[in-house]
């Protein structure tokens, strides 16, 4: 009996997995004219993020080369903390998870002459 509620349990916890990782971000989602931008974003990745700030998303291998910024000085948003294991997702559908999961705000900024950033701050 224990066996079979332990395999009912994973089932349900494989479905939510697969579930929140096939859903997709709307077509608009950090979306900018910069081609070589959305190359990078719609790049495939396996994201394995545990307990890591918001801030220093830049520094992990799913998001490397990321260029970010908190808006407003947003202190909730700089010191939040976030998770997120998704394998095989683009880095587009990964950040559009962490939004949707923590209540985020992401839009795509640029400053002449720069590569376009993530402006990120609470909703």
């Amino acid at each position: 009996m224990c066996l079979m509620r332990f395999a009912i349990l994973s089932l349900f916890v494989s479905l939510a997995i697969s579930c929140a990782t096939t859903s997709r971000p709307p077509q608009t989602f950090l979306h900018a004219d910069d081609s070589s931008w959305n190359q990078w974003l719609d790049t495939v990745v396996d994201a394995d993020i545990a307990e890591v700030r918001i801030i220093y998303l830049p520094l992990t291998d799913a998001f490397s080369g990321m260029k970010l910024a908190i808006a407003r000085a947003d202190a909730p948003v700089e010191s939040l903390k976030v998770a997120l294991h998704a394998n095989g997702v683009t880095r587009r559908q990964a950040l559009w998870l962490l939004a949707e999961k923590y209540g985020l705000s992401m839009n795509v900024e640029r400053v002449p002459g720069q590569p376009p950033y993530v402006s990120i701050s609470s909703e």
